[in-house]
């Protein structure tokens, strides 16, 4: 009698990944943003761009705003899976339970934090058990407080897209010097306008 067919080994769990704050839009604005103050840093941009009033310290601050942006999304995002994914210690109490109830998951990862302070893993640098305490204290606070959770995430939403919003109405004022400064009229302006996203055949209507 033929052995019976091994059943398939089941799939590994994905490993979540933390995803952008932002919304798709929000990124093509902020990356179109990051493109049209590198093509207005130009040194032969700059000076045109300055005659309207698009001036270098103009830019400079738009620049510094995409990058305070970029950041502010980060640290949401951290913040958001701080409490859904606090640590990511595979090589741990792989076979165990830890989350039956708050107050074991808090012995089982500070368990973790106290091992890693004598001990190494592949992978897992200084850097990531010196975040553990913080992620830990993160997962405590928005376990205790979901309300002032939600209230965070919120505001941070707010937070998020107002920035975006002046980002991408400094973006425009930049594309509306451009525009006059290279009309669309003069067929060697193609280049150009293609480096501000400015329409080839047309006037930039934002």
């Amino acid at each position: 009698m033929a052995d019976p067919t091994p059943a398939p080994t089941p799939p590994a769990p994905a490993t979540p990944h933390p995803h952008s704050v932002f919304n798709q839009a929000q990124l093509a604005a902020l990356n179109e943003a990051d493109k049209i103050t590198t093509a207005a840093q130009k040194s032969a941009y700059a000076a045109p761009l300055a005659v309207r009033e698009i001036t270098a310290a103009y830019v400079t601050q738009l620049v510094a705003d995409i990058l305070a942006c970029r950041q502010t999304g980060a640290t949401a995002a951290r913040q958001k899976y701080a409490r859904t994914n606090p640590v990511m210690m595979n090589d741990y109490l792989v076979s165990h339970r830890l989350n039956p109830n708050q107050a074991t998951f808090k012995e089982s990862v500070q368990a973790v934090i106290t091992k890693l302070g004598t001990d190494t893993l592949p992978g897992i640098t200084p850097a990531k058990v010196a975040n553990l305490p913080v992620l830990l204290t993160a997962y405590t606070t928005a376990a205790a407080n979901p309300a002032s959770q939600q209230s965070n995430a919120t505001t941070q939403r707010k937070q998020r897209d107002a920035q975006v919003s002046s980002i991408t109405d400094r973006r425009m004022t930049i594309q509306f010097a451009a525009d006059a400064e290279w009309p669309f009229s003069v067929d060697a302006n193609a280049g150009i306008r293609g480096e501000f996203f400015l329409p080839a055949s047309q006037p930039f209507h934002g």
